[in-house]
């Protein structure tokens, strides 16, 4: 058995279980696996970025689609004034990149930010998997630490009379 210290001996999984649940890439740097937490930060700044841009096209869309449907009911004389004016810019300006300035109708509108706001819901979804599976890596390998995986251990494959035969030997090998 190799030798061990007295700080490697208290190192627990419990230990990197709740240090990863507190800060992510803390349980993998407890196990002293450091080369893991620019994976996780990468993967969390990944899926947060892309949560971010997503978020702000979705109340891009969101603004146009309020501003155009209330539109709409003034138009019919269902309403007497449109009670989102403010975002009337937003509106133009969502038409002048999507439209060449046409006029888009409102539902579809409403089913391009319906698909923003899944496709959003989905990364912040990917952001917990990620951190989860963060955590569960650095229990997982706290458990592993101190698996041995020494030469004493011996796999040898020879030929039978029935087929192939594999003999497991633990001790030195030959």
């Amino acid at each position: 058995m190799p030798d061990t210290t007295a700080a490697e001996a208290l190192r627990t999984p419990r230990g990197a279980l709740w240090r990863a649940a507190a800060i992510p890439g803390w349980g993998q740097r407890y196990n002293r696996q450091t080369w893991k937490i620019p994976v996780v930060y990468a993967g969390l700044a990944g899926l947060g970025a892309g949560a971010l841009a997503l978020n702000a096209d979705y109340l891009r869309y969101r603004h146009a689609f309020l501003y155009k449907r209330n539109q709409e009911l003034v138009e019919q004389g269902q309403i007497d004034e449109n009670p989102w004016p403010q975002y009337e810019e937003d509106y133009r300006a969502l038409i002048a990149a999507i439209a060449d300035g046409a006029d888009v109708p409102g539902a579809t509108l409403r089913t391009r930010r319906d698909a923003l706001r899944r496709n959003r819901d989905l990364f912040y979804f990917g952001i917990g998997l990620w951190y989860g599976l963060a955590v569960l890596d650095a229990y997982v390998s706290a458990h592993l630490l101190d698996f041995d995986v020494g030469e004493d251990l011996t796999l040898r494959l020879a030929p039978a009379p029935a087929g192939l035969t594999a003999t497991l030997r633990l001790g030195p090998g030959r």
